[in-house]
């Protein structure tokens, strides 16, 4: 019998290759293996010896992960050599992103864990999307992080009242720990007031951040900040400005800007 003549009805077919007759059936129906005819009175399906090897490849890409969308625009296509590698290394490319992103979880998970078995309180980091902002500000270099509250009431001093938004806080440029505490104070801005020296008037940028709650204290505050820090080195994030410090009466905010690295 020639390779021409040799065919297999369905059921021969599925055992031949390994897999239901159900598959084939689908595959037929989504385009992606038609049988080689049909015949038109029994409408059994029978497929050619050759095909053995079409649906090799097609299984081989699935077990890769290719979509069947995709090994259907492939091989319908004739594709090449190129054609294959080119698919193949897209599908590397992104299985590496995915354990990236799987080991980003892990290490997270790692480290909540870590932070529960320590002895400071569990800080829960949030990520928000914040809109740009107008504010007043006074920057300020001290000597001690109390002093700033006095730029803070000369700028409320010199702002119009009716000006002044709900938003209020510190931009931190530099910290104790780098050598110099260099803040700002700011006020939300809900009008336009008139351009003294006394005050700066700016927009606030609008920024994706890692947030993080406390009471409004220097030892719960300290532990927020450590938690950001560590949340960001493990994710693999860079601050993408001055941290923010939201104050919300008794309680506070804490805000770093992120920046993927």
């Amino acid at each position: 019998m020639t390779e021409t003549s040799r065919h297999y009805r369905i059921g021969e077919f599925a055992q031949l290759s390994g897999v239901s007759t159900k598959t084939l059936r689908f595959y037929d129906e989504i385009g992606l293996l038609h049988p080689a005819g049909v015949d038109p009175r029994t409408r059994y399906r029978h497929y050619l010896p050759k095909q053995l090897n079409d649906l090799a490849t097609i299984l081989s890409l699935r077990d890769l992960g290719v979509s069947l969308a995709e090994i259907r625009h492939a091989l319908g296509r004739s594709e090449s050599k190129g054609d294959r590698r080119r698919m193949l290394e897209q599908m590397r490319q992104s299985v590496k992103n995915s354990i990236q992103d799987a080991e980003r979880t892990l290490r997270s998970i790692d480290a909540a864990l870590e932070e529960l078995n320590g002895p400071k309180v569990s800080v829960a980091v949030t990520v928000k999307r914040r809109p740009a902002t107008w504010i007043a500000s006074i920057r300020a270099v001290v000597d001690h992080y109390v002093e700033l509250s006095s730029f803070e009431q000369e700028l409320r001093n010199a702002l119009p009242e009716h000006s002044i938004g709900s938003l209020r806080g510190v931009l931190w440029h530099r910290c104790a720990d780098s050598g110099v505490i260099e803040g700002e104070p700011f006020l939300e801005l809900k009008h336009n007031v008139p351009r003294r020296s006394i005050y700066d008037v700016q927009q606030l940028p609008s920024a994706t951040l890692a947030c993080g709650y406390c009471e409004p204290d220097d030892d719960a505050a300290e532990n927020v900040y450590r938690t950001l820090k560590r949340w960001m080195e493990v994710r693999g994030y860079r601050l993408a400005g001055p941290k923010r410090e939201i104050d919300l009466g008794n309680l506070l905010e804490i805000q770093f800007p992120l920046q993927s690295s």
